[in-house]
């Protein structure tokens, strides 16, 4: 029997909410989870989760996917997310993004946003390099 996919809500001006098999490589440890609520405001005291900051900051972001490709065909199965030194969340295995109108994208592999500046949220395009990230 497959398991279920492992999918990620954006919210808008708000959270990534990760749902699946999840294992979160934290700098606190690692954290196997059903439901991961991961900051993209970059402000977030509990990087890589959430902590609420989206609401002091303003952060502003409509969630909507900036492609019109569907990604690949995935299926169930363990998804790791391991936020890089200063830089995004690495995801390996199965996931697929929904953005706030429906529109899905999938793949096994990714980097997603997490300084809250990329042009191209939810996924990294390099501006925590510019913007002296640190998480």
């Amino acid at each position: 029997m497959s398991k279920a996919p492992n999918v990620l809500r954006i919210s808008p001006n708000g959270p990534n909410v990760v749902t699946g098999d999840i294992v979160v490589e934290a700098r606190t440890g690692r954290r196997e989870l059903q439901t991961a609520v991961l900051c993209r405001c970059g402000h977030s005291r509990d990087k890589p989760f959430c902590d609420g900051a989206h609401v002091r900051t303003a952060f502003s972001d409509p969630a909507k996917l900036r492609t019109e490709d569907p990604g690949v065909s995935v299926g169930g199965g363990r998804l790791t997310i391991t936020p890089v030194q200063n830089g995004p969340n690495r995801c390996d295995g199965p996931l697929t993004i929904q953005d706030i109108d429906g529109r899905e994208w999938s793949a096994t592999t990714m980097l997603l946003c997490r300084c809250g500046e990329s042009l191209r949220k939810p996924f990294c395009d390099g501006s925590h390099k510019r913007n002296g990230f640190v998480g």
